[in-house]
């Protein structure tokens, strides 16, 4: 039987050995991957349990129905949301948002942090992480635009 100081260089090598492959595969199916697809979506607001006074680790829910710049309804979305930080006495809101966008060819996943004073308009990045469907492999970023009962949606999905 090998001794421990064998089998732990052993353990050792097939641990990075694994770690190699696994890192190398995801780096090789992204080369030259040109499957970025833009979506850009309007979703329009029907429920909003938002607080009018968030407080840090308030919690509320979205639903809107989404739509092509065109105004041709492709499905709807949800979202749901923290706050993760809320000062005293002002308007300023950090919120954590994981939202999904309910699409005729499948679901998109999206998670985002960002930072708000008052009801004013603001644009931020948020990142894709997942999906179904078409998009079961999705990943990439985009931007989300908060403007009153509209939610603005600007995507790149490398799927």
């Amino acid at each position: 039987m090998p001794s421990a100081t064998v089998r732990s260089a052993v353990s050792a090598g097939a641990l990075a050995a694994a770690l190699t492959l696994s890192l190398s595969s995801q780096a090789a199916a992204d080369v030259g991957d040109e499957d970025i697809e833009r979506l850009e979506l309007v979703g329009v607001i029907k429920t909003d349990s938002t607080p009018y006074y968030a407080l840090t680790g308030d919690s509320w829910t979205t639903y809107m129905h989404l739509y092509t710049p065109g105004d041709k309804r492709v499905g709807d979305a949800s979202a749901r949301c923290s706050a993760v930080e809320a000062p005293l006495f002002e308007s300023r809101v950090t919120t954590q948002c994981t939202r999904v966008l309910r699409l005729k060819a499948g679901e998109i996943t999206l998670h985002d942090v960002i930072t708000r004073e008052g009801r004013e308009k603001v644009t931020a990045r948020t990142a894709i992480a997942g999906g179904t469907g078409k998009y079961n492999d999705a990943e990439g970023e985009g931007y989300i635009t908060l403007d009153g009962d509209r939610v603005v949606f600007d995507l790149y999905v490398d799927d």
